[in-house]
C-alpha cells in the first residue's frame, strides 16, 4: 500500500492541472484513480488507489498557487514578432564573435538581441531581417540550427515575483493546457520572455491576458 500511495501522491505532486481540478471538485475520484492505473500501470485495486488519492493534501499548494496567480494578475504584457533563434557551439572563436553582434543590432531602432547560454551551446535570438547578417558574422560549421517564424511574449511582472514560487509554473501549465509549444524561455527581471512560433502567438496572449487580468474577489 505504500509504494501505491507513494506513486500516486508523486504523480499528483507532478501534474499541477489535476490538483488544481481537485482543488475546485471537479475530478471525480474514482474516474482519476482509473486514469492513474492506466497511466503508471499499476499493479492495484481501484480502491487502493481510490483511498492514496484521498489522502492527498493539497491546501499547500492551493496556497502557493493562488499567491503567484495573483502576483501574475499585475503582469503588463507585450509581444514582438518576426523573430529567428540561431544556436551556436559554445567555444572560445563564438565567444570573441558575441560583442559584434553589438554593431549590427540597433536597440534605439527596438531590434531584438536575446543571448543564452548554457554549458555546450549559445542561443541567439534575433528579428528575422538582422538575421542574414548574423549568419555571415559567424561561421557556418559553429552553426548548429536556426529556427524561424517565432515571436516574443515579454510579461512584466510585479517585483514581488521575484520572491514568489510558482510563478512560471502558473504560466507554463497554462500554456501548456492550450497546447502552446513554448521554443524558449528567459528571465530578465522583472521581465519573463517566452517564446512561440508565430502561428500561436494570438492564442498565447490571450491566455496571457487572461492571467493578467484583475482576480475576483
Amino acid at each position: 500500500m505504500t509504494n501505491i500511495t507513494h506513486v500516486v501522491l508523486k504523480m499528483l505532486d507532478n501534474t499541477p492541472s489535476i490538483r488544481r481540478c481537485m482543488s475546485q471538485g471537479l475530478i471525480n475520484t474514482t474516474a482519476l484513480a482509473k486514469y492513474i492505473i492506466k497511466e503508471k500501470n499499476i499493479d492495484a485495486t481501484l480502491d487502493a488507489v481510490s483511498s492514496a488519492i484521498r489522502r492527498y493534501k493539497f491546501d499547500r499548494y492551493d496556497e502557493i498557487f493562488d499567491i503567484a496567480n495573483r502576483i501574475v494578475s499585475f503582469g503588463e504584457l507585450s509581444t514582438k514578432s518576426k523573430l529567428a533563434n540561431i544556436a551556436v557551439i559554445k567555444d572560445t572563436e563564438i565567444q570573441e564573435l558575441l560583442p559584434k553582434l553589438f554593431s549590427i543590432i540597433q536597440f534605439n531602432r527596438g531590434d531584438v538581441l536575446r543571448i543564452i547560454q548554457a554549458d555546450e551551446a549559445i542561443k541567439i535570438l534575433v528579428n528575422e531581417k538582422n538575421l542574414d547578417n548574423v549568419k555571415d558574422l559567424l561561421p557556418k560549421k559553429k552553426i548548429i540550427k536556426i529556427d524561424r517564424n517565432l515571436a516574443e511574449l515579454n510579461i512584466h511582472l510585479h517585483p514581488e515575483a521575484v520572491k514568489t514560487p510558482g510563478i512560471i509554473a502558473v504560466i507554463s501549465n497554462e500554456l501548456a493546457m492550450n497546447n502552446i509549444n513554448v521554443m524558449e524561455f528567459m528571465s530578465c527581471v522583472p521581465e519573463m520572455l517566452w517564446f512561440v512560433k508565430e502561428k500561436d502567438i494570438l492564442k498565447a496572449h490571450n491566455v496571457m491576458f487572461q492571467l493578467c487580468g484583475p482576480l475576483e474577489e
